[in-house]
């Protein structure tokens, strides 16, 4: 290879052609050096500035013998670990609890009147409309002809079941995500997200609108409680996500037994005073855990008996004859597996069944047959004690994505399934045949379970909007 000498003597050789021209070599992989130089002497200007140090031209070498003073260096530690103390501490506290004082505070006036919406040129099936502009996650709940539903926001809202008006907003201050459960004249739901911890319990009184008690766990309380009743004696089942499952009393909100093996965001199925639930493998623990079915004494919360999973488990077991049922599939991760995987109540597993997506939602039970929605939207029909698939109905438009509302059973007989671009659909449950669909909004997603009425159906969408279906 030449050297630069060399190079440059080439090049000077060229000079007889262009006269009054002169040859030479820039080097220009010194340039970034160059720039860089530049760029440390104006940081170090700035830096010596904060400290109250003048620099001369030897920017460089006197941002290093700043940046190496023990002063400089102690006052570097202690605003570094201010800064990213304070990150932690905002992350922290925005993914923790509401104080209830400041609950209370702020819900010193909950009326709270937005009247219901025309309904113009709709289908006739269509009772009434409303929006609340937050959006609603899961379904509601009827007490003495009042709805009862929660929103991303944070805030419970109060509806007239019978015209749609809103009279009452009380504001809890975290994502209410899981569907209010009644109970003995009392509302039961939790509230949060995967990154959420210290998340309640609430024990909610629907006539005088207020949160009489509540329970701390350590993670979150995405998912409906269950609440049972064992010789005598009331329990209310809550998963609180990697803080595992509670048993609380329902009454007083205190706890009874705890149990903490695997991420649990799923409902326990009850059956001859056990239970039964899933775990999940969360982002942070993927390659590190793995799933598992537990069967837990329902009365003192010892481990009956605990089996391997092959995906993750993010809602609760059903029961399809003597068989508990878990749904499977990833949320973490981007999968193009799912299914169902059922197990004797000892523990010996005995039939599955294996689609091409997640399944996130609660089956139906009719019969033998599980009726299930998976995660981009199509709709299978599957024999659990045969392990046979019936039918499946594939969405038309692939890699829908985020079916998270679960398959509802309508007075007709037939199944109501609700695809998260709000299309409503009316399934023939013998073949999968789709006796009709409708819209229910304008671009506007629909992830909660329909809330089925004997009248019809609500139906409550991402954008806030609650509308009413009469059969």
């Amino acid at each position: 290879m030449f050297g630069l000498m060399e190079i440059q003597e080439l090049l000077n050789s060229y000079n007889n052609l262009y006269p009054g021209f002169e040859s030479g070599i820039v080097p220009t992989v010194l340039l970034p050096l160059a720039f860089l130089s530049t760029g440390i002497s104006v940081v170090a200007t700035f830096v010596a500035g904060l400290f109250g140090v003048k620099l001369k031209a030897e920017g460089p070498r006197k941002l290093l013998e700043l940046l190496l003073r023990p002063r400089i260096l102690i006052s570097a530690m202690v605003l570094n670990a201010a800064i990213y103390g304070g990150m932690q501490l905002y992350t922290y506290t925005k993914n923790g609890p509401v104080p209830l004082m400041i609950q209370s505070y702020l819900n010193k006036n909950i009326d709270y009147i937005i009247e219901p919406q025309t309904l113009g040129e709709q289908k006739s099936d269509l009772f009434w409309q409303q929006s609340i502009s937050e959006g609603i996650f899961a379904s509601g709940v009827i007490y003495r002809d009042e709805l009862f539903v929660g929103s991303q926001e944070g805030n419970l809202f109060v509806l007239n079941k019978d015209t749609g008006k809103v009279t009452h907003k009380i504001w809890l201050g975290k994502f209410l995500s899981p569907t209010p459960v009644l109970y003995k004249d009392h509302l039961y739901f939790g509230e949060g997200l995967h990154a959420s911890h210290h998340m309640r319990v609430y024990k909610f009184d629907p006539q005088a609108k207020k949160v009489v008690a509540s329970f701390k766990t350590k993670g979150h309380t995405e998912i409906l409680p269950v609440i049972r009743e064992i010789e005598g004696k009331e329990y209310l089942y809550q998963a609180a996500g990697g803080d595992g499952l509670y048993a609380l009393d329902p009454h007083s909100m205190k706890k009874i037994w705890h149990y903490k093996d695997g991420h649990m965001d799923g409902f326990i199925l009850f059956d001859d005073n056990a239970v039964y639930i899933g775990s999940g493998v969360p982002k942070e623990e993927i390659g590190i855990k793995r799933p598992y079915a537990y069967k837990i004494d329902a009365k003192s919360g010892k481990l009956i008996w605990k089996k391997e999973l092959p995906l993750s488990s993010w809602y609760g077991p059903v029961m399809s004859g003597d068989r508990i049922c878990f749904i499977q599939g990833e949320l973490h991760f981007k999968s193009h597996v799912g299914g169902i995987n059922c197990f004797s109540k000892a523990g010996k597993r005995e039939s599955s069944v294996l689609v091409d997506s997640p399944v996130i939602g609660k089956p139906l039970v009719v019969g033998e047959n599980l009726i299930f929605n998976d995660f981009n939207g199509g709709v299978h029909s599957w024999n659990s004690l045969h392990s046979k698939l019936n039918w499946s109905l594939k969405d038309e438009k692939a890699n829908l994505k985020y079916s998270y509302s679960s398959l509802q059973m309508g007075k007709d007989g037939h199944v109501i399934f609700v695809n998260p671009k709000g299309l409503i659909s009316h399934i023939d449950i013998q073949n999968g045949e789709v006796l009709r669909s409708y819209q229910f909004a304008e671009k506007e997603n629909v992830f909660a379970d329909p809330l089925m009425l004997d009248e019809g159906h609500i139906i409550f969408g991402m954008k806030g909007s609650i509308k009413y279906y009469r059969q």
